[in-house]
């Protein structure tokens, strides 16, 4: 059954979100993750408060109309606006999501399992 995945992650990983979004894609699932092609650098890409606020409430709501969220957590980073992103998600009782462990005890006890990067495919499991 098709869910919808919204991802969270810094925008240092683009290309890392692009190929997870695809992989997603692929195992029949709706991958969501507002405004990953207003740039093509791997970086954040709000140059003002204004414009930041702009894409963090976009994000928003990709978290209210998803099934789930999958934080994308390389080497176990995850930023200021992915734990705004998670408190958000934690509120409207999405099931949470990590592709690894932070390593901080206050975060790590909030996903639901671990997927890694390389077996999305546990994703179905998740949903059947």
């Amino acid at each position: 059954m098709s869910k919808k995945i919204v991802i969270g992650s810094s925008m240092r990983f683009r290309n890392i979100i692009k190929a997870t979004m695809k992989k997603l894609e692929e195992l029949g699932h709706i991958p969501l993750f507002p405004n990953l092609d207003n740039s093509s650098e791997n970086r954040d890409i709000a140059s003002t408060k204004e414009e930041k606020s702009k894409l963090a409430w976009d994000h928003y709501k990709a978290v209210e109309e998803a099934d789930a969220v999958y934080f994308i957590l390389q080497d176990g980073y995850m930023g200021t606006s992915c734990k705004i992103e998670l408190g958000y998600a934690l509120a409207l009782k999405k099931p949470i999501y990590f592709s690894e462990l932070t390593g901080d005890i206050g975060l790590d006890s909030y996903p639901k399992r671990i997927i890694p990067l390389d077996n999305l495919a546990k994703f179905n499991n998740e949903f059947n």
